[in-house]
């Protein structure tokens, strides 16, 4: 059996053990949770694996991250897709950072094993904040538990589970060990979907990039006119096409858009 150390588990139970532990209709329904990841191709598709692993353990509720461990900044979230958790809660959670200063995040995206709530939190001090928070709209037992990147440069991924009815076992460590690898491809295939979509909507012309890297690097459109040898009205027209196409209200904005986008390096 794996050895359970401050609340991570350090290995999965042997196959035999596991499948005693499953139903035929559990086995069944395991298998088609992990054959709907492989072919998910969409938001909607994804979602819908989530009732099903209600099938396999109880949860109220589910969110989905990707993200990466900066050694500057901790954590590191470059998409989201809140499921179920009460949407104040998410408000108020990334508002003030958590995401970069919660030790399950921390660990997370460090060693991607699976973590209790409860006792991941009884191992770190001045998380007192972050557990009032969950306190107060019921998030305390649960799960976090994600998958590391298969290619170096790429993102991994955490998933969090929570419910009152969610207990500190082997079973659902089990099943998280085998569903997390699947859920990650999935929901890794849909972002890059997403993303592509994102990126076609909002292409660039080449003369619009190099207005947008001088805007990055703090330029006006006058000087923007006189590096281009281009006239300010024409400068401020690209501008202005660069914020339509990306959806912003102003500069700031829409050089916030593009790196989101990966328009721009700001590195």
């Amino acid at each position: 059996m794996p050895d359970d150390r401050d609340g991570v588990i350090q290995s999965s139970p042997e196959p035999a053990d596991f499948l005693s532990c499953l139903s035929g209709n559990e086995a069944v329904t395991l298998l088609d949770i992990i054959h709907k990841s492989i072919s998910c191709t969409s938001e909607e598709e994804f979602l819908d694996l989530f009732p099903k692993i209600q099938e396999l353990f109880p949860f109220d509720y589910a969110a989905a991250m990707l993200g990466f461990h900066d050694n500057g900044k901790g954590p590191v979230i470059v998409h989201g897709l809140n499921i179920s958790f009460p949407e104040e809660w998410v408000r108020e959670y990334f508002s003030k950072n958590y995401h970069q200063t919660s030790a399950l995040s921390r660990q997370n995206f460090t060693t991607y094993t699976p973590q209790y709530m409860t006792s991941t939190w009884k191992q770190c001090r001045q998380q007192d904040e972050i557990i009032s928070l969950c306190l107060d709209f019921g998030i305390r037992e649960g799960y976090a538990h994600g998958s590391g990147p298969s290619v170096r440069g790429q993102n991994g991924s955490m998933f969090c589970f929570s419910g009152s009815a969610m207990e500190h076992n082997r079973r659902t460590e089990a099943i998280l060990g085998l569903i997390v690898p699947h859920l990650h491809l999935a929901f890794s295939h849909v972002f890059r979907s997403r993303k592509m979509v994102e990126n076609k909507k909002t292409a660039l012309s080449a003369r619009e990039k190099e207005v947008l890297d001088w805007l990055k690097q703090g330029k006006s459109s006058w000087d923007i006119s006189v590096i281009l040898g281009i006239s300010e009205r024409t400068v401020n027209f690209h501008v202005y096409n660069i914020m339509q196409k990306l959806g912003a209200i102003n500069r700031p904005q829409a050089l916030a858009v593009a790196a989101r986008l990966g328009l721009i390096d700001f590195a």
